[in-house]
């Protein structure tokens, strides 16, 4: 059954007790939820918080109850946490539900999750992705109307989540061996321990602006967004094709030669390594790496070292939406290994591939 969902319960926009008010602040009465507090990925509980506010700004906020939805509104959308015992308040970038008797809470959580990629197309945005409370309200989702069967759907979704939850370790433990054999092969970047010559960004790679603005012939294609790339390991996760998506701005066209860097907020260190063809969000810089100087797994993990985001997050002052550009990018220096050496890494990545794609059929 299809509803929308003001249907399904209250919802509250949160916002901010101000900071000017000490009292508001003096004590750790009630939780104060924030989007740094709530994964990108799965479903969040929330027992807990980083900040909090005093039960004097109790009637300043906005404070909600176990088992209400917490789905983040502003910027990084579709993050989702549901409240564990206690009380929370909660800032402006997250709307939160208090869900009625025509769902349980969890099956509404596990609805959204899935919903995810329709909320960020709602939220579509030139600058700052947001979905207001009315648009959360009318936004529609199919439901099972029995709430026997609602339990009996979390009860399985819980058990595949835990598998999921167990496989995503073991492939942690995969990426931290990855890091652990870069270091062995190329050293400390920032001191160029192994003393390898010093390049510029562009002796290595290029930034590849091809872009696509006719989509004849592109609308099966995947299309990448900030959003699908996984902050850290650069996983692609949750995109869709240029057609569901119903793209009519310009995309950068990618291989799998590129490296997908995220130009926008630097500091989630998004930098994707596809294995097909596809189109990515123009806030995105799609970087060939020059054969025969430099390979794509080396320069892919070099960008997503500490080393290149020290360096990068030096020009990402900006107040509302952080952003760096092509020169900025262009300017990183790096130490450059021999071909051969790079060869033995890409070697290796290679052959962790295989076992972390081998785990996820398990």
């Amino acid at each position: 059954m299809e509803v929308m969902m003001k249907e399904l319960g209250e919802i509250i926009t949160g916002n901010t007790p101000s900071k000017k008010t000490e009292a508001f602040w003096s004590s750790e009465d009630i939780c104060f939820i924030k989007p740094d507090i709530i994964a990108d990925d799965g479903i969040n509980e929330i027992v807990d918080s980083n900040e909090y506010i005093s039960e004097n700004a109790r009637k300043k906020a906005r404070v909600v109850g176990k088992n209400s939805i917490f789905i983040t509104c502003i910027g990084s959308i579709g993050k989702i946490g549901i409240a564990s015992d206690g009380e929370y308040a909660f800032n402006q970038q997250i709307n939160a539900i208090i869900p009625n008797d025509r769902v349980q809470p969890k099956y509404l959580a596990y609805n959204l999750l899935f919903n995810k990629p329709r909320l960020v197309a709602v939220a579509n945005a030139p600058v700052v992705p947001i979905i207001n409370k009315s648009q959360f309200g009318e936004f529609t989702v199919n439901i099972e109307t029995d709430i026997d069967r609602q339990c009996e759907i979390v009860d399985v979704l819980d058990k595949l989540t835990q598998i999921i939850q167990q496989r995503n370790k073991e492939i942690s433990a995969l990426d931290d061996l990855i890091k652990a054999r870069f270091v062995e092969l190329f050293g400390d970047l920032k001191t160029n321990s192994k003393g390898w010559q010093i390049v510029g960004f562009k002796d290595c790679a290029d930034i590849d602006t091809n872009m696509v603005h006719d989509f004849e012939g592109y609308e099966d294609y995947p299309h990448i967004g900030i959003d699908s790339i996984e902050k850290e390991t650069g996983r692609l996760i949750g995109y869709r094709t240029i057609a569901e998506d119903g793209i009519i701005s310009g995309k950068y066209l990618f291989t799998p030669e590129h490296i997908i860097y995220s130009k926008i907020r630097p500091n989630l260190n998004k930098v994707a390594m596809p294995d097909f063809d596809g189109l990515c969000s123009a806030d995105a810089y799609p970087i060939l790496v020059k054969e025969g100087i430099c390979n794509r797994e080396y320069f892919g993990y070099t960008l997503r070292s500490q080393y290149f985001l020290d360096y990068i997050l030096a020009f990402s002052n900006r107040t509302n939406l952080p952003k760096v550009n092509k020169s900025q990018v262009e300017g990183f220096v790096l130490p450059l290994p021999p071909i051969e050496v790079q060869e033995q890494f890409a070697a290796f990545v290679a052959q962790t591939d295989k076992s972390k794609f081998i785990n996820q059929l398990l």
